[in-house]
């Protein structure tokens, strides 16, 4: 669907859903690369194979290739977000931002200081990420993280800040491994992926230490999978789990 059809409705619409892609199809010479690579693609991966192999063979060989290439992609990218030990983000409410307001002017009365409306809401008030199990590994980071630190203090880093978030809902298999990284197109280092979208994949496995070191001295989780293999079998159990969860009648 995305070869023959999102593409083309991307390039002509010039939105991919609600993200506008003007900075990328607003211009002619982006639109003239797209078209003729999709000439050039449509010639060596469809026309190329039907003329030395015959129609039917070509057009099989075509289609079995994109399913495998499908298989492969799907079995690296779902392992990143949907596994043991992940968590998930929960979209703020208005009435939780009111209730937010409302504990800050609490505290303000008590004698403490008050906190803004949105540093509150990415804490105590509203939902941080949390597993499946209803669990929150961040807690149990921040006091590991404490615990290590000189001075027995932590910096500040809310449950809900853009960062700790991309930490806590992403996952990683095969850290710091070259061949994976180049092999996946950088999908093995997820969190660098989502942390850092506009630097260039190569530089994910030479990034990653730094990355991993500065999650634990802020105590925001950093889960690794020590290869696909183990991360695709955490992902079948936790899928397992999901269809096994009891759903609650209404």
């Amino acid at each position: 669907a995305k070869v023959f059809q999102q593409d083309y409705e991307v390039a002509m619409s010039k939105r991919l859903y609600h993200i506008d892609a003007t900075c990328r199809y607003g211009s002619k010479w982006n639109l003239i690369r797209f078209w003729g690579m999709k000439i050039i693609t449509s010639g060596y991966m469809i026309a190329v194979p039907c003329y030395f192999h015959g129609i039917a063979r070509g057009l099989a060989l075509f289609v079995i290739g994109h399913m495998t290439c499908g298989e492969l992609l799907a079995t690296m990218f779902i392992v990143n977000h949907v596994i043991e030990g992940v968590s998930y983000a929960k979209k703020n409410t208005v009435e939780d931002a009111a209730a937010a307001t409302a504990a800050a002017d609490v505290k303000e009365s008590e004698g403490e200081e008050k906190k803004s409306a949105e540093t509150e809401n990415n804490d105590t008030t509203v939902h941080p990420p949390s597993t499946m199990y209803g669990t929150t590994p961040m807690e149990q980071t921040r006091s590991d993280a404490a615990a290590k630190s000189t001075s027995g203090k932590l910096a500040y880093v809310p449950y809900n800040d853009w960062a700790a978030v991309q930490c806590q809902t992403s996952v990683n298999w095969s850290p710091g491994s070259w061949f994976w990284n180049h092999f996946s197109g950088g999908l093995s280092h997820q969190i660098e992926h989502h942390l850092f979208p506009s630097i260039c994949h190569t530089n994910y496995c030479y990034i990653q230490d730094v990355v991993e070191k500065t999650c634990a001295e802020y105590g925001v989780p950093y889960q690794a999978e020590p290869n696909l293999f183990v991360a695709y079998k955490k992902m079948m159990a936790h899928l397992k789990f999901l269809g096994n969860e009891k759903v609650k009648s209404s």
